[in-house]
């Protein structure tokens, strides 16, 4: 049978996109916020708040906006493009809308990177029913006027972070206290910038396909982010949950891939428990408890109890080798006298 924690991995498979869209408590940029009160469900649109943050950034600045998706088989699709111009917060919420809605009406309700680019700068999109060419809203043409780069990666499957920051030998220490069940600590930085990144013991061991497992899920939760090359602190979000601070500076609350799955608490369903349903329990149904419906009780009907309904004498055993007893007398009748 699969273990607990690898059938909490196949969930978070699954689920792991709707963990990166988690915006609640974030710290945006100032036009990102506004841009998300007016218009919260471009958030979805955007597919992870990470390429919202991009989004906006780009469109009210005229930085680069770089959009990740990761696809179902977990290969990992990176969009670069420029907006022609700046625009105002207000004027970027109206413009993605727009661009939303110009895909919705095709059919596209969660767009990939490529789909967002293209209905911004223009382009040709797959749909259900074929090719569509799609005019841009930022640049009024089926045709980006500046290139839109597109580039296919795949998140490592053993180790997850891949194209990272972190060392070799730093990403064994994080394996092996993954295995083990222990904690470990990385330094991270150099000189006056040095900083100590804390992974807490777990008190759980996983086997190497469940730390494989693990780090791969972290990774791609990582990309969707737009983090494509973690530091020892991202990766240590993306396991055990926390905040992650985005290649741009802005902060994300992240659901870790093993937050709440590894338990080592009294909360623990093991046996030997106080309400284990174990034998020798108050409630137990067993043979020599209080409850217990077995011969020898004061209201068993075998002979020789006090309920008996035979007379007997006093010391008569009811086992074999008994002393005399007196004669068995039917109900009603008198006895015998005594001499």
């Amino acid at each position: 049978m699969p273990t607990p924690v690898f059938a909490a991995f196949a969930a978070l498979a699954v689920g792991t996109a709707a963990f990166a869209q988690t915006t609640t408590t974030a710290t945006l940029s100032p036009s990102t916020q506004q841009v998300q009160l007016v218009a919260p469900q471009l958030v979805a649109f955007a597919g992870s708040s990470g390429n919202f943050e991009s989004l906006v950034s780009g469109l009210t600045t005229g930085a680069a906006v770089m959009l990740t998706s990761v696809g179902a088989d977990g290969s990992l699709q990176i969009v670069t493009f420029s907006p022609v111009t700046a625009v105002s917060p207000g004027d970027a919420a109206r413009l993605l809308e727009t661009a939303r809605q110009n895909l919705i009406s095709r059919g596209i309700a969660a767009p990939t990177g490529t789909q967002i680019a293209a209905s911004l700068m223009g382009g040709t999109i797959r749909t259900v029913s074929g090719t569509s060419a799609l005019t841009g809203v930022l640049t009024g043409t089926t045709s980006s006027p500046t290139p839109v780069v597109v580039r296919n990666d795949i998140v490592a499957p053993q180790n997850g972070a891949a194209n990272s920051s972190i060392s070799p030998a730093q990403l064994a220490a994080v394996r092996n206290a993954l295995a083990t069940g222990t904690g470990v600590t990385l330094n991270m930085g150099s000189g006056a910038t040095t900083q100590n990144v804390v992974f807490s013991p777990t008190g759980v061991r996983l086997s190497d396909f469940e730390v494989n497992q693990a780090l791969q899920l972290a990774g791609t939760l990582l990309a969707q982010q737009g983090v494509l090359n973690p530091n020892a602190d991202q990766l240590r979000v993306a396991l055990f949950g926390g905040t992650l601070v985005g290649a741009n500076g802005a902060t994300f609350p992240l659901q870790g891939v093993l937050q709440g799955q590894l338990r080592n608490t009294s909360s623990s369903t093991a046996g030997v428990t106080s309400a284990s349903p174990l034998t020798n329990t108050s409630n137990s149904s067993l043979t020599g408890t209080s409850n217990s419906p077995a011969a020898s009780t004061s209201s068993s009907p075998v002979a020789g109890t006090s309920n008996s309904p035979f007379a007997a004498t006093a010391g008569a055993s009811s086992a074999g080798g008994t002393t005399t007893t007196a004669p068995l007398v039917p109900r009603g009748a008198a006895a015998p006298a005594r001499r």
